[in-house]
């Protein structure tokens, strides 16, 4: 049994399409690979990232004193106003009490 010329020009165009459906197949293989690989990457660091953040909030302790202190100084501007709220007693208060002595 031997090989016609009509045959082997078949069988040429067959394994060239075969060997293209090959090529494809072995690269969407990778392709699918490589997009696992690069969502567990993400996975991976979404899940670092998620495990550091959570204990900032966690060692949060409130300062009492800290804040009594800031409340208690409240800075040049509380100071201004207690200042002119005393000014403003001390001119109402002078001129109520008449002493006359005689």
């Amino acid at each position: 049994m031997s090989i016609r010329p009509i045959d082997y020009t078949n069988m040429i165009s067959k394994s060239q399409e075969i060997a293209r459906m090959k090529h494809e197949e072995n690269t969407r293989y990778q392709m699918q690979l490589r997009d696992g690989f690069i969502q567990q990457n993400k996975r991976i660091n979404h899940n670092m990232k998620k495990v550091r953040d959570s204990p900032k909030s966690e060692g949060l302790i409130v300062d009492r004193d800290k804040n009594d202190a800031q409340n208690r100084g409240g800075g040049g501007d509380r100071k201004k106003r207690q200042h002119k709220k005393r000014k403003k007693r001390y001119r109402a208060r002078t001129g109520t009490n008449i002493d006359i002595k005689i």
